[in-house]
């Protein structure tokens, strides 16, 4: 993981959480979140994508006899272990004081520019809040037209949209091996460069409760690593399993590109900012940005141009100049309405507001 490492996204499987046979299993959610409390007291940020809802209530739905209603008897599952997980999660929690927060998302919802802004703010407002956010796929409305797939594919959408500097995805084999790692002589690799072809790799099988596997983490590794993103895959079996990650003593370390580390942010807001959106702030409004490295206010703004809406991304001049590119949490008409006023005055000018800033200091990038 790079030097700086801050912001990990850890992803655990649904064996890491549950029984086999179904049920989830508080021994084994103690052994993961010990481990993430002692990397939040160091002053690590920490998101965690957790499977194991459809699993925790599969002792109590019984299990239909045609293939065709399988979607719902999952979605019936999902339904009665997602809240039993959560208290699992939230008992455990409460033993060092560390308040947690449910997050359930679609595919649709980071189609969404609207909703993906909506995730990207309410997880980052946890975290400054110091509270744990747990993410999972909201399977009991899950289709297969919304459906994430797998939370392999979802931890990689969450470090994506939070702009995590890592990703760790727990499983029960260490790693990536060469072979199935059973096998006696299987070896593991320790790191894989991300220019590295590991195609000719034989993955093992899936496991009988999840619905990933090692293909589908070693796809979550091909779409993060080229971002400059790395990505660790190793076990939840052994102790301290995320810290011992993190100091390279067990696992495979996929590297990112360093070239684009350090404009990955960059590259994704200046390839999608709108040329014609641009908002003019004051000279105070954009000291503060320089300078204090703020959220741009309402009240520095001094005008609106070009059309476009709440979650585009947009070019912020001062004096013909342009200073910063960022996500607007308003629409150019919105804008208008609010621009000169101060954050305590925008609730009584705009319906559903969602949020008392321009844009978000999160989401703003200097040019």
């Amino acid at each position: 993981m790079p030097k700086n490492l801050k912001r990990i996204v850890v992803k655990i499987g649904s064996l890491g959480v549950t029984e086999e046979s179904g049920g989830v299993s508080e021994k084994k959610i103690h052994h993961l979140l010990h481990d993430l409390y002692q990397l939040k007291e160091a002053g690590y940020e920490i998101i965690l994508v957790s499977s194991g809802a459809i699993n925790t209530g599969r002792a109590l739905v019984k299990k239909p006899e045609e293939k065709k209603m399988m979607i719902s008897y999952q979605q019936a599952c999902a339904a009665v272990g997602q809240p039993l997980l959560m208290n699992a999660y939230q008992k455990i929690l409460s033993l060092w004081a560390w308040p947690s927060a449910q997050v359930l998302v679609t595919h649709e919802d980071f189609k969404d520019r609207s909703r993906f802004l909506n995730i990207r703010n309410t997880i980052l407002r946890l975290l400054e809040n110091g509270i744990l956010p747990i993410i999972n796929e909201n399977d009991t409305v899950s289709f297969a037209e919304i459906t994430v797939g797998d939370n392999d594919q979802l931890a990689v959408m969450v470090t994506e949209a939070t702009d995590a500097d890592g990703l760790i995805l727990l499983t029960e084999a260490d790693g990536l091996y060469d072979k199935n790692p059973k096998e006696a002589d299987a070896k593991r690799f320790d790191t894989v460069h991300y220019t590295d072809d590991f195609s000719s790799v034989k993955i093992a099988a899936k496991t009988s409760v999840g619905r990933g596997g090692m293909d589908t983490k070693l796809r979550a590794v091909r779409k993060l690593t080229p971002l400059g993103v790395d990505v660790i895959i190793g076990s939840f079996i052994q102790a301290s399993p995320i810290s011992r990650l993190i100091n390279k003593t067990g696992g495979t370390l996929f590297f990112g590109n360093p070239e684009n580390q350090m404009n990955r942010r960059q590259s994704w807001l200046s390839t999608v900012v709108k040329n014609e959106a641009i908002i003019n702030i004051d000279e105070g409004a954009a000291e503060a940005l320089l300078k204090k490295k703020t959220s741009l206010l309402p009240v520095g703004i001094r005008k609106v141009a070009g059309t476009f809406r709440r979650g585009d991304v947009v070019n912020v001049k001062c004096k013909n100049k342009i200073i910063a590119v960022g996500i607007s949490e308003f629409s150019s008409k919105e804008l208008e309405l609010i621009k000169g006023k101060k954050s305590s005055d925008i609730l009584q000018m705009v319906e559903d507001v969602p949020s008392n800033v321009a844009i978000h200091k999160d989401n703003l990038l200097l040019v």
